[in-house]
């Protein structure tokens, strides 16, 4: 079988980019445009370990260790971590999310014409065509998206919340409402943000004043959620908990966004992705 260097780099980039993405997706962060960019290069020029010359325990040993490190590598490469925690649970939607696209890879390699595949140093060679290839992954990511409309769709909506906001001795209780449509991120660490409309709170930390907010630890993002759009007062100082009705709490792991409640009740927004 003949392997071709630029297909096999190219490849690899194609299908590090859907790995990163569709773990972004189960970790709730937004990828770096150029982050993303490096990583997927990098991954697929670390696929060229295929052409490397495994025969001997030393070269082995030097190709594992080389792989492993590659992925870990690609992952910190993609992603921004800030806790030593977040980056292991990243790593195990990681490598799970591999294990699923190899698999559905492998299902649509029986489909194709020629049966023959090659294995060599962690690093897999399909005789599939750059099209069937696309294909697959275009199948597991519309297949994710069914999912998730689905699990949103059929979530009770008729729970009621409460959100929980800590800094120090400094707390707010105020009633939530789950939103699907809140997909704000925080521009400097990737978390999703909890919005909470309150004027208490928007007084409390001096938010009408710039430079005061920004001695506190907050900074100004766009915002557009159901109770409209602007220019939100962000921070990542502080824990949200949100409660339902039946007692269960959860403490998310997000930022807060404050803004005036313009007249309406006080309440937060939340993504409901968050609680699972």
């Amino acid at each position: 079988m003949k392997i071709y260097a630029d297909v096999l780099v190219v490849t690899n980039c194609i299908v590090e980019l859907i790995y990163l993405q569709t773990t972004a997706l189960f970790t709730h962060r937004r990828l770096s445009k150029g982050r993303l960019c490096a990583a997927c290069l990098f991954g697929g020029a670390m696929s060229l370990l295929f052409c490397a010359d495994g025969g001997t325990f030393a070269g082995a040993l030097a190709i594992t260790i080389s792989k492993a490190v590659s992925l870990l590598l690609t992952l910190l490469i993609g992603v921004k971590f800030s806790r030593v925690g977040d980056f292991f649970r990243t790593l195990m939607i990681y490598l799970a999310v591999r294990a699923a696209y190899t698999g559905l890879i492998i299902i649509w390699w029986e489909f194709s014409q020629s049966r023959r595949i090659m294995v060599r140093n962690f690093t897999t060679y399909f005789d599939i065509s750059l099209l069937k290839l696309t294909a697959a992954l275009i199948t597991a990511y519309c297949l994710l998206t069914v999912c998730e409309f689905l699990k949103r769709r059929f979530r009770n909506r008729a729970v009621c919340y409460r959100a929980v906001y800590r800094s120090g001795d400094y707390e707010v209780q105020l009633p939530a409402v789950a939103d699907t449509g809140n997909r704000l991120n925080d521009s400097f660490t990737g978390l999703p943000v909890v919005v909470f409309c309150c004027d208490e709170m928007y007084s409390h930390y001096t938010l009408y004043d710039p430079e005061a907010a920004a001695r506190t630890g907050f900074r100004l993002t766009p915002y557009s959620t159901i109770d409209g759009s602007g220019l939100i007062a962000v921070t990542s100082k502080g824990t949200v908990t949100i409660t339902d009705e039946h007692g269960n709490n959860k403490v998310l792991r997000c930022c807060t966004g404050v803004k005036p409640s313009s007249g309406k009740h006080s309440r937060a927004v939340f993504d409901p992705v968050l609680l699972e």
